[in-house]
This record gives structure tokens, C-alpha cells and sequence, in this order.
């Protein structure tokens, strides 16, 4: 196992929480550019793209709160820090940087989603006994 899957292993905040959370961020994404009526076409655009890249890894992620569970929750972890870093540095690649609402909407929402991903804990697919009884317990 590699030194970065290691350390992706050794979050304090559980699976199921960042699951969780993923449908949130996902809705933020989508949602947010069109009520904060981003001026520039390419950031709203981008937003909405992520946002359904994160509705399809919340939906198919191999933790409980997946419903595919088809995606390993580390390849799960190396997109979300992919799309994080992406999300803090796109203004100022792509050129909105000079559209204040965007611009704090990025930064914010890539700072934040960077640093859940980081204290998350990715543990490999969810055993098939704990799988069950998460599903009589719901």
C-alpha cells in the first residue's frame, strides 16, 4: 500500500460521514451558481459539472451511504482531492477571478470540501455483514 493510501486510511471522520455530506456539496454545486447568479458563463458551467460528478460519486461510492457502490472509496478520495484543488484554482486559470461572487464560492467550497476529504477516513468497501445491517437499521 502507497504512503498516501495509508495516509487516506487514517481520517477521524467516518465513511459514512463524508457520504453523507457528499449529496449536500453535490446540490451546492448545481444549486448555488444559479441563486448567486454568477456573471461568468464558464464558472457556472464548471460548478454544474462538478456538482454531477459529485452526485455520481455520492450515488455510486462503495461506503453506506452509496447506492451503486461501485467506486472504491479511495478512488472516491483521489477525485474529490482532484476536484478540490481544482475547484481553489480554476478563477484564477480559467479568468473569473475578477468575479468576486465566484471566486469566494470556489474558494470557500474547495477549501472546505479539500479539508473534509483530508480527515476523512477511507477504508476500503464496506463488508457485506455491516452492509446488511446498515440496511435493517435505516
Amino acid at each position: 500500500m502507497s504512503g498516501l493510501n495509508k495516509l487516506m486510511g487514517r481520517g477521524i471522520l467516518r465513511p459514512v460521514v463524508h457520504g453523507v455530506l457528499d449529496y449536500p456539496l453535490a446540490a451546492v454545486l448545481i444549486v448555488l451558481p444559479l441563486v448567486l447568479s454568477f456573471d461568468d458563463t464558464a464558472a457556472k458551467w464548471i460548478a454544474f459539472a462538478f456538482g454531477i460528478g459529485a452526485a455520481v460519486l455520492a450515488v455510486g461510492t462503495a461506503w453506506p451511504t452509496g447506492i451503486v457502490r461501485i467506486i472504491p472509496p479511495l478512488l472516491h478520495g483521489y477525485a474529490d482531492i482532484t476536484v478540490t484543488v481544482a475547484l481553489i484554482a480554476l478563477p484564477f486559470i480559467v479568468g473569473f477571478s475578477d468575479h468576486t461572487t465566484a471566486l469566494v464560492f470556489y474558494l470557500v467550497v474547495g477549501a472546505v470540501g479539500l479539508g473534509a476529504t483530508l480527515v476523512t477516513r477511507f477504508e476500503p468497501r464496506v463488508s457485506a455483514e455491516r452492509d446488511v445491517a446498515l440496511r435493517m437499521a435505516a
